[in-house]
Protein backbone atom coordinates (compact mmCIF):
# COMPACT_ATOMS: atom_id res chain seq x y z
CA UNK A 1 0.00 0.00 0.00
CA UNK A 2 3.04 2.24 0.97
CA UNK A 3 4.43 1.94 -2.30
CA UNK A 4 1.28 2.19 -4.26
CA UNK A 5 1.21 5.44 -2.45
CA UNK A 6 4.73 6.48 -3.20
CA UNK A 7 3.95 5.63 -7.27
CA UNK A 8 0.71 7.37 -7.22
CA UNK A 9 2.40 10.42 -5.92
CA UNK A 10 5.17 10.63 -8.40
CA UNK A 11 2.80 10.34 -11.23
CA UNK A 12 0.80 12.59 -9.86
CA UNK A 13 3.58 15.09 -9.47
CA UNK A 14 4.85 14.16 -13.86
CA UNK A 15 1.34 15.26 -14.28
CA UNK A 16 1.61 18.55 -12.90
CA UNK A 17 4.39 19.15 -14.10
CA UNK A 18 3.75 18.40 -17.92
CA UNK A 19 0.39 20.73 -17.22
CA UNK A 20 2.59 23.30 -15.89
CA UNK A 21 4.69 23.08 -18.42
CA UNK A 22 2.38 22.79 -20.84
CA UNK A 23 0.46 26.31 -19.49
CA UNK A 24 3.88 27.82 -19.65
CA UNK A 25 4.65 27.00 -23.29
CA UNK A 26 1.41 28.31 -24.43
CA UNK A 27 1.31 31.29 -22.52
CA UNK A 28 5.09 32.20 -24.35
CA UNK A 29 4.95 31.48 -27.80
CA UNK A 30 7.02 33.98 -29.53
CA UNK A 31 5.28 35.69 -32.48
CA UNK A 32 6.79 36.73 -35.83
CA UNK A 33 6.26 39.51 -38.03
CA UNK A 34 3.88 38.52 -40.69
CA UNK A 35 4.32 38.02 -44.18
CA UNK A 36 4.70 41.47 -46.07
CA UNK A 37 2.27 42.57 -48.71
CA UNK A 38 4.26 42.46 -51.99
CA UNK A 39 3.82 45.79 -54.14
CA UNK A 40 2.65 46.07 -57.37
CA UNK A 41 6.08 47.24 -59.12
CA UNK A 42 8.30 44.70 -56.94
CA UNK A 43 10.38 43.00 -59.48
CA UNK A 44 10.77 39.21 -58.94
CA UNK A 45 8.17 36.39 -59.46
CA UNK A 46 6.26 33.56 -58.04
CA UNK A 47 7.47 29.86 -58.33
CA UNK A 48 4.70 27.29 -57.33
CA UNK A 49 6.61 23.44 -55.73
CA UNK A 50 6.05 20.34 -55.12
CA UNK A 51 3.32 20.98 -52.09
CA UNK A 52 1.89 24.15 -53.99
CA UNK A 53 3.34 27.11 -51.92
CA UNK A 54 4.74 29.70 -53.75
CA UNK A 55 7.73 30.75 -53.50
CA UNK A 56 9.61 34.26 -54.19
CA UNK A 57 12.70 34.50 -56.73
CA UNK A 58 14.07 37.88 -57.29
CA UNK A 59 17.03 37.96 -60.74
CA UNK A 60 19.40 40.50 -60.96
CA UNK A 61 20.27 40.97 -64.47
CA UNK A 62 23.80 42.50 -65.51
CA UNK A 63 23.32 45.20 -68.26
CA UNK A 64 25.61 43.14 -70.92
CA UNK A 65 24.98 39.50 -71.85
CA UNK A 66 26.02 36.98 -69.07
CA UNK A 67 27.72 33.16 -69.09
CA UNK A 68 27.11 32.39 -65.64
CA UNK A 69 24.24 32.40 -62.56
CA UNK A 70 25.06 32.91 -58.89
CA UNK A 71 21.79 31.34 -56.89
CA UNK A 72 22.36 33.49 -53.31
CA UNK A 73 21.25 30.23 -50.95
CA UNK A 74 19.43 31.68 -47.93
CA UNK A 75 19.52 30.10 -44.42
CA UNK A 76 16.09 29.44 -42.35
CA UNK A 77 15.79 33.33 -41.34
CA UNK A 78 16.04 34.74 -44.99
CA UNK A 79 17.04 37.31 -46.88
CA UNK A 80 16.27 41.02 -47.83
CA UNK A 81 17.44 41.17 -51.38
CA UNK A 82 16.69 45.10 -50.98
CA UNK A 83 19.11 45.53 -47.88
CA UNK A 84 21.79 43.42 -49.57
CA UNK A 85 21.97 44.71 -53.10
CA UNK A 86 25.46 45.61 -52.15
CA UNK A 87 26.14 41.83 -51.66
CA UNK A 88 23.96 41.08 -55.01
CA UNK A 89 25.96 43.72 -57.14
CA UNK A 90 29.42 42.26 -55.79
CA UNK A 91 27.98 38.56 -57.09
CA UNK A 92 27.61 40.48 -60.12
CA UNK A 93 30.79 42.35 -60.98
CA UNK A 94 28.32 43.82 -63.95
CA UNK A 95 28.42 40.80 -65.89
CA UNK A 96 26.86 37.85 -63.75
CA UNK A 97 23.24 37.16 -63.38
CA UNK A 98 22.60 36.65 -59.80
CA UNK A 99 19.07 34.39 -58.32
CA UNK A 100 18.12 35.01 -54.67
CA UNK A 101 15.34 32.58 -53.26
CA UNK A 102 13.16 33.66 -50.64
CA UNK A 103 12.72 30.27 -48.56
CA UNK A 104 9.45 29.31 -47.73
CA UNK A 105 8.25 31.08 -44.42
CA UNK A 106 9.99 34.23 -45.11
CA UNK A 107 10.09 37.22 -47.05
CA UNK A 108 7.43 37.08 -49.70
CA UNK A 109 7.29 33.58 -49.99
CA UNK A 110 4.39 31.59 -48.64
CA UNK A 111 4.38 28.91 -45.46
CA UNK A 112 4.41 29.24 -41.76
CA UNK A 113 6.85 31.73 -40.27
CA UNK A 114 9.35 29.92 -37.72
CA UNK A 115 8.55 26.71 -38.81
CA UNK A 116 7.79 23.43 -41.48
CA UNK A 117 6.31 20.62 -40.73
CA UNK A 118 8.54 19.01 -43.13
CA UNK A 119 12.23 20.09 -43.32
CA UNK A 120 12.98 18.36 -46.51
CA UNK A 121 10.99 20.56 -48.12
CA UNK A 122 12.85 23.70 -47.18
CA UNK A 123 15.91 21.95 -49.09
CA UNK A 124 13.70 20.27 -52.13
CA UNK A 125 12.32 23.86 -52.92
CA UNK A 126 15.88 24.95 -53.67
CA UNK A 127 16.85 21.68 -55.98
CA UNK A 128 13.66 22.54 -57.52
CA UNK A 129 14.21 25.93 -58.08
CA UNK A 130 17.56 25.99 -59.71
CA UNK A 131 17.35 22.48 -61.71
CA UNK A 132 14.29 23.72 -63.41
CA UNK A 133 16.22 27.66 -64.11
CA UNK A 134 16.65 28.08 -68.10
CA UNK A 135 20.46 27.97 -67.22
CA UNK A 136 21.11 25.11 -65.34
CA UNK A 137 21.73 21.90 -68.36
CA UNK A 138 22.90 25.09 -70.70
CA UNK A 139 26.59 24.61 -71.50
CA UNK A 140 27.52 27.91 -71.61
CA UNK A 141 26.58 28.71 -68.36
CA UNK A 142 28.15 28.06 -65.24
CA UNK A 143 26.18 28.05 -62.45
CA UNK A 144 28.05 28.75 -58.67
CA UNK A 145 26.25 28.56 -55.58
CA UNK A 146 27.32 31.16 -52.79
CA UNK A 147 26.03 31.10 -48.76
CA UNK A 148 26.88 32.54 -45.79
CA UNK A 149 27.16 31.68 -42.31
CA UNK A 150 24.90 29.45 -41.55
CA UNK A 151 23.09 29.47 -45.21
CA UNK A 152 26.41 27.34 -46.24
CA UNK A 153 25.38 24.12 -44.60
CA UNK A 154 21.70 24.27 -46.36
CA UNK A 155 24.02 24.93 -49.51
CA UNK A 156 25.90 21.71 -48.89
CA UNK A 157 22.59 19.80 -48.55
CA UNK A 158 20.79 21.48 -51.96
CA UNK A 159 24.59 20.87 -53.43
CA UNK A 160 24.43 17.56 -52.91
CA UNK A 161 21.36 16.98 -54.81
CA UNK A 162 23.00 18.62 -58.20
CA UNK A 163 24.77 17.24 -61.11
CA UNK A 164 25.58 20.69 -62.98
CA UNK A 165 27.57 22.94 -60.64
CA UNK A 166 29.97 24.92 -61.53
CA UNK A 167 31.74 26.01 -58.24
CA UNK A 168 30.43 26.52 -54.49
CA UNK A 169 31.03 30.32 -52.34
CA UNK A 170 31.36 29.10 -48.80
CA UNK A 171 32.05 32.33 -46.12
CA UNK A 172 32.16 31.67 -42.85
CA UNK A 173 30.50 28.48 -42.35
CA UNK A 174 29.78 27.13 -38.87
CA UNK A 175 30.78 23.83 -38.93
CA UNK A 176 32.70 24.85 -35.12
CA UNK A 177 31.38 27.55 -33.14
CA UNK A 178 32.78 29.55 -30.59
CA UNK A 179 30.37 30.72 -27.57
CA UNK A 180 29.40 34.40 -28.40
CA UNK A 181 28.05 36.66 -26.21
CA UNK A 182 24.65 37.92 -27.49
CA UNK A 183 23.97 34.66 -29.66
CA UNK A 184 24.35 31.79 -27.45
CA UNK A 185 21.72 30.46 -25.37
CA UNK A 186 22.08 30.93 -21.74
CA UNK A 187 21.16 27.78 -19.13
CA UNK A 188 18.18 28.53 -18.14
CA UNK A 189 17.16 29.01 -22.19
CA UNK A 190 18.29 25.78 -22.67
CA UNK A 191 16.05 24.06 -19.60
CA UNK A 192 13.13 26.38 -21.66
CA UNK A 193 14.07 24.65 -25.17
CA UNK A 194 13.98 21.12 -23.66
CA UNK A 195 10.29 21.75 -22.91
CA UNK A 196 9.40 22.99 -25.77
CA UNK A 197 11.19 19.84 -27.51
CA UNK A 198 8.64 17.75 -25.25
CA UNK A 199 5.73 19.65 -25.61
CA UNK A 200 5.87 21.80 -28.42
CA UNK A 201 8.09 21.11 -30.93
CA UNK A 202 6.40 23.00 -33.73
CA UNK A 203 5.93 26.72 -31.92
CA UNK A 204 7.96 29.19 -32.79
CA UNK A 205 10.51 29.90 -29.49
CA UNK A 206 14.27 30.20 -30.26
CA UNK A 207 15.64 34.00 -30.79
CA UNK A 208 17.80 33.41 -34.14
CA UNK A 209 18.89 37.06 -33.94
CA UNK A 210 20.45 37.39 -30.45
CA UNK A 211 20.35 40.45 -28.39
CA UNK A 212 22.54 43.15 -30.21
CA UNK A 213 23.13 45.35 -27.51
CA UNK A 214 25.22 42.27 -26.41
CA UNK A 215 27.13 42.25 -29.72
CA UNK A 216 30.66 42.98 -28.92
CA UNK A 217 31.94 43.88 -32.69
CA UNK A 218 30.10 47.28 -33.65
CA UNK A 219 30.19 45.57 -36.99
CA UNK A 220 27.84 42.71 -36.50
CA UNK A 221 26.21 44.50 -34.06
CA UNK A 222 24.48 47.09 -36.29
CA UNK A 223 23.79 44.22 -39.09
CA UNK A 224 21.99 42.44 -36.30
CA UNK A 225 20.10 45.66 -35.19
CA UNK A 226 19.18 45.71 -38.69
CA UNK A 227 17.69 42.50 -38.82
CA UNK A 228 15.61 42.76 -35.44
CA UNK A 229 12.76 44.68 -37.29
CA UNK A 230 12.82 43.22 -40.73
CA UNK A 231 9.39 41.86 -41.96
CA UNK A 232 11.42 39.62 -44.38
CA UNK A 233 13.40 38.14 -42.27
CA UNK A 234 11.98 35.78 -39.49
CA UNK A 235 13.58 36.01 -35.65
CA UNK A 236 11.79 32.74 -33.48
CA UNK A 237 11.89 29.11 -35.03
CA UNK A 238 10.67 26.03 -33.39
CA UNK A 239 12.89 23.13 -31.74
CA UNK A 240 12.03 21.09 -34.78
CA UNK A 241 13.67 23.72 -37.26
CA UNK A 242 16.27 24.40 -34.71
CA UNK A 243 17.30 20.61 -34.59
CA UNK A 244 16.82 19.77 -38.28
CA UNK A 245 19.18 22.76 -39.39
CA UNK A 246 22.00 21.54 -36.59
CA UNK A 247 21.51 18.14 -38.27
CA UNK A 248 22.52 19.79 -41.62
CA UNK A 249 25.14 21.94 -39.89
CA UNK A 250 26.80 18.44 -38.30
CA UNK A 251 26.58 17.01 -41.87
CA UNK A 252 28.98 19.57 -43.46
CA UNK A 253 32.13 17.36 -43.54
CA UNK A 254 29.95 14.14 -45.24
CA UNK A 255 28.94 16.79 -47.83
CA UNK A 256 32.37 18.08 -48.21
CA UNK A 257 33.77 14.30 -48.40
CA UNK A 258 31.00 13.76 -51.52
CA UNK A 259 31.50 17.16 -53.50
CA UNK A 260 32.04 16.76 -56.59
CA UNK A 261 32.53 20.99 -57.73
CA UNK A 262 35.39 23.59 -56.84
CA UNK A 263 35.22 25.62 -53.72
CA UNK A 264 35.88 28.94 -52.25
CA UNK A 265 36.23 28.79 -48.65
CA UNK A 266 36.60 32.25 -47.38
CA UNK A 267 37.02 32.97 -43.52
CA UNK A 268 37.14 36.42 -41.00
CA UNK A 269 39.49 36.27 -39.10
CA UNK A 270 37.54 38.55 -36.26
CA UNK A 271 34.85 36.30 -36.46
CA UNK A 272 33.34 36.09 -32.86
CA UNK A 273 30.93 33.02 -33.73
CA UNK A 274 33.02 30.52 -36.02
CA UNK A 275 35.57 28.87 -35.54
CA UNK A 276 38.68 28.46 -38.02
CA UNK A 277 39.36 24.57 -37.05
CA UNK A 278 35.86 23.75 -38.77
CA UNK A 279 36.84 25.77 -42.11
CA UNK A 280 39.82 23.71 -41.42
CA UNK A 281 38.63 20.80 -41.81
CA UNK A 282 35.60 21.16 -44.43
CA UNK A 283 39.07 22.27 -46.69
CA UNK A 284 41.20 19.37 -45.87
CA UNK A 285 37.81 16.86 -46.46
CA UNK A 286 37.24 18.41 -49.67
CA UNK A 287 36.68 15.73 -53.02
CA UNK A 288 37.37 18.16 -55.48
CA UNK A 289 40.73 18.79 -56.45
CA UNK A 290 40.07 22.73 -57.31
CA UNK A 291 39.71 23.94 -53.97
CA UNK A 292 40.44 27.66 -52.53
CA UNK A 293 41.12 29.14 -48.99
CA UNK A 294 41.44 32.76 -47.64
CA UNK A 295 41.19 34.47 -45.04
CA UNK A 296 40.52 37.80 -44.49
CA UNK A 297 42.32 39.75 -41.72
CA UNK A 298 39.46 42.33 -40.94
CA UNK A 299 36.86 39.97 -41.49
CA UNK A 300 34.17 39.77 -39.32
CA UNK A 301 31.26 37.44 -38.81
CA UNK A 302 28.94 39.52 -40.84
CA UNK A 303 29.17 41.10 -44.22
CA UNK A 304 32.46 42.52 -44.04
CA UNK A 305 34.17 39.76 -44.71
CA UNK A 306 32.36 39.25 -47.69
CA UNK A 307 32.79 42.94 -48.75
CA UNK A 308 36.24 42.53 -48.28
CA UNK A 309 37.10 39.40 -50.30
CA UNK A 310 35.51 41.28 -52.96
CA UNK A 311 38.31 41.10 -55.71
CA UNK A 312 38.98 37.28 -54.45
CA UNK A 313 35.55 36.33 -55.41
CA UNK A 314 35.06 38.03 -58.91
CA UNK A 315 38.99 36.63 -59.71
CA UNK A 316 37.10 33.28 -58.42
CA UNK A 317 34.40 33.15 -60.42
CA UNK A 318 36.02 34.58 -63.82
CA UNK A 319 38.21 31.44 -63.21
CA UNK A 320 35.17 29.38 -63.25
CA UNK A 321 33.65 30.75 -66.03
CA UNK A 322 36.70 29.92 -68.76
CA UNK A 323 37.50 26.21 -67.37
Amino acid sequence: MHCNYRSLKLALQKILYAFACIHFISCNEMNNLSRPEIADNEPGTFITVKDGLKIFVYEYMPATDYNCTVFIISGITGINHHAEIELIELLANGENRVVVIHPRGTGYSEGKRGDILNFDNFINDYYEIITNDKNYNSNQHKVILFGHSMSTAILLAVADKLENIGGAILVNPPYLQKKAKGMSPSFQQYIKYACYMIFAKHKPIVNMVGDPALIVNEEDRRESEQRVNDSLLVKYFSMYVMLESKKIMDSMIDYAKNADYPLLLIYGAKDNIVDKKGLDMIFEFWKFEIKQYTIIENGTHGKSTVMHAKSVISDWIDERKNE
